[in-house]
């Protein structure tokens, strides 16, 4: 798109302009043009759907497949109201049996909880550790872990480093890949990029890690009839023509009386804007004048994981005969959890399966059908000969997605947070930041993306209204 050709796109104005279609973004939409009186508003969506980091795709059958955010979790009531008032219902992720732990050397313990605190921190010793880390986060200021008195000693450190100092003997090795690979699972990367202080704030904000990682009383409790990207598509329907696919942002410029969004095919004049898409690809955005010099630098320091979801498909979910939920968790290998991902109807049956951080990017060196095969062969030691052999295999890495970046969300590595974190959800002049990774409760998830889309509308209103243009 050749920027300096304004005659070839298309020129609107409206109240404000949200930058991204994800659930900020839509969230953030909706509730300004609730406002009353009503805003007008635009939103520009690089890609061809809504839904930013969740994605559903529909078979001609009606069974959907969760490729993206896919859960909800006690304490959301951000995602839960938004559901109701979308008219999409929720169900619960199938939990009933035994799920299964894979240990490093292979060994499979089956068990009732979906998550095994026992089994994966085995002694008194390694259970104080995991208590004295929980105790840790639950000083952070939840919204400003920066400001927590330890913050720079924290932040200073990898959770890496911290995690060996305090579960370096010999006997603690189980606990010590277990504590990694938990953190390396939820953000998608190797544990030695990440700040101490970052890993903290995500538990705290999470409610714990097993809240974090559990399915009955946490974060995966329960599912989106229809698909996680059903709500999305819902208010996309409400906002109609507001809303504007393929229009990737290129530049936002701003002088005393509003801002001018430029993207491929439509350019928009704007009280405000509300950029909600990852700090990544914020800062690929041409800013005129240009952003303070931390705010660029706290831009190029949030860097995303990388995450390969897997979805296979079977006539029905031979697992439940079988007594298990589907659900697993391996301390070391390549599949790091699987998860029950079949409708609420059941049938067909099907599972979600993950490779986090380092082995989601060992496996994008494979080819096609090494990978696969890769895949297939895990699960089957798992859950036996028919997991190989599934009617459907379909599989996403988020790293490869141009306008994500990779998944799950952006971590901060070491000296981020302290150094720049108290910018995350401040304005620069009249341009806002939303996205989940400027929540605080539930950071990272898809109610913490809702959260600060309302966050960023109650902003802009209050700002407009409160005669500041």
């Amino acid at each position: 798109m050749d920027l300096s050709s304004p005659a070839r796109q298309q020129r609107l104005e409206a109240d404000f302009v949200v930058v991204g279609a994800g659930y900020a973004g839509l969230t953030a939409a909706l509730r300004l043009t609730q406002a009353k009186p009503a805003a007008s508003v635009v939103v520009l969506e690089a890609r061809d759907r809504v839904g930013g980091r969740v994605l559903t795709r529909r078979l001609d059958d009606g069974t959907w497949l969760d490729l993206g955010g896919t859960w909800f979790g006690p304490g959301q009531d951000h995602s839960y109201r938004l559901a109701k008032e979308m008219g999409v219902g929720t169900y619960p992720t199938y939990d009933q049996g035994d799920s299964l732990t894979v240990l490093p050397d292979g060994t499979v313990v089956r068990k009732p909880e979906s998550f095994p605190l026992g089994d994966l921190f085995p002694g008194a010793a390694a259970l104080l550790v995991l208590d004295e880390f929980e105790t840790m986060s639950k000083q952070l200021p939840l919204h400003a872990p920066w400001q927590a008195p330890q913050a720079r000693e924290w932040d200073r450190q990898t959770a890496s480093a911290w995690v060996d100092a305090q579960l370096g003997d010999d006997s603690l090795a189980l606990a010590r890949a277990s504590l990694k690979t938990i953190l390396g699972s939820v953000f998608c990367i190797d544990t030695a990029e990440l700040s101490l202080l970052d890993a903290l704030y995500l538990v705290h904000s999470h409610q714990g890690i097993v809240r974090l990682m559990s399915v009955k009383g946490g974060d995966q409790q329960d599912r989106i009839k229809g698909g996680a990207q059903t709500i999305a598509d819902r208010i996309h329907a409400q906002l109609g023509d507001a809303v504007h696919l393929g229009s990737a942002v290129r530049q936002i410029t701003q002088d005393g009386a509003g801002v001018e969004v430029v993207a491929d095919g439509v350019a928009v004049r704007a009280q405000r804007a509300i950029v909600t898409v990852p700090p990544a690809l914020a800062g690929h955005v041409q800013y005129d004048p240009p952003l303070p010099a931390h705010r660029m630098q706290l831009l190029q320091r949030v860097p995303v994981g990388s995450v390969r979801k897997v979805l296979t498909m079977y006539d029905e979910p031979f697992w439940r005969d079988a007594g298990l939920t589907g659900q697993s968790f391996a301390v070391s290998d390549v599949i790091g959890a699987t998860y029950d991902g079949s409708t609420d109807t059941g049938k067909p049956g099907l599972l979600i399966a993950f490779a986090f951080g380092l082995h989601a990017r060992a496996l994008g060196r494979l080819g096609e059908e090494e990978r696969k095969r890769t895949f297939l062969d895990g699960l089957a030691r798992r859950f036996g000969p028919r997991a190989a052999a599934p009617t459907l295999y379909h599989e996403l890495e988020w790293a490869e997605e141009i306008w994500s970046g990779g998944g799950i969300f952006a971590h901060f590595p070491t000296g981020v947070l302290t150094n720049f974190g108290a910018l995350l959800r401040e304005p620069v002049g009249r341009i806002h930041w939303a996205g989940t990774e400027t929540s605080g409760a539930f950071h990272g998830s898809i109610n913490g993306a809702i959260e600060s889309g309302e966050r960023a509308a109650r902003e802009v209103l209050q700002a407009t209204r409160g005669g500041e243009g």
